[in-house]
């Protein structure tokens, strides 16, 4: 994980040992905070022995195969996480053809810091409205990592269930760490729960009115999924 300081919306690099405290309290992606029709069901954070556990379940407002198209669009995660600057799908010889090996790099800023979270993992649509992580160790900023989505229709809605566990390799400070990262954490969930669901509803909005050009014209209004009341 690379620690910079951050001017005029640049990062040039300074020493780990000046700002790994600083910047070790927020890890993960960093959201803004968007307005959507998502009904949070159920939503818990929880941390034991530097492994943070999560668990949401929601009800989107949008059709369940845009919700799971949107979910499995690798190659676009930035547009559920805007934190993502890079994002590869890696050749991996693996005996099981849906398994897909995704690696992306995000960078997050903390005050006058900013810095670099690395993550490979193993992605398998185990069957239909299932699909399972594992993160790749020795490629990541993350000691383990696993998680599950399970996407159902509910009518005209979706119901999405995601759990996950991550135990990262980096310093956190105790106590006063782990109350900011279960926040941090809480918040940004949501956040990405609510551009999912805005994504399924332009792509579906796109498909009704046969507009390949709908999305653009959203974001050129500055009307996207990132701030999506712009």
């Amino acid at each position: 994980m690379a620690l910079r300081s951050s001017q005029k919306g640049n990062c040039p690099f300074i020493p780990r040992s000046s700002a790994i405290r600083t910047c070790a309290l927020v890890v993960l992606c960093l959201f803004t905070s968007i307005s959507t029709a998502a009904r949070f069901e159920e939503l818990s954070v929880a941390v034991t022995n530097g492994e943070y556990r999560l668990r949401i379940v929601a009800l989107l407002n949008a059709p369940a195969d845009y919700v799971h198209n949107v979910i499995t669009d690798y190659k676009h995660a930035y547009r559920i996480n805007p934190s993502i600057i890079k994002i590869e799908i890696l050749p991996f010889d693996h005996n099981h053809n849906n398994v897909v090996r995704l690696r992306n790099l995000s960078e997050h800023r903390v005050g006058p810091f900013c810095f670099d979270i690395h993550w490979v993992g193993d992605i398998l649509e185990d069957k239909a409205g299932i699909i399972k992580i594992r993160t790749v160790p020795e490629l990541s900023s993350f000691k383990s990592g696993s998680a599950i989505w399970e996407i159902r229709p509910r009518g005209e809605s979706t119901w999405v269930l995601h759990e996950s566990r991550l135990k990262p390799d980096f310093f956190i400070p105790p106590v006063i760490g782990d109350t900011i990262m279960k926040n941090k954490m809480r918040t940004d969930t949501q956040a990405t729960f609510k551009r999912i669901e805005c994504q399924a509803i332009a792509m579906f909005e796109r498909d009704m009115e046969a507009d390949t050009y709908l999305l653009k014209r959203l974001s050129n209004e500055e009307r996207d999924c990132i701030k999506p009341d712009g």
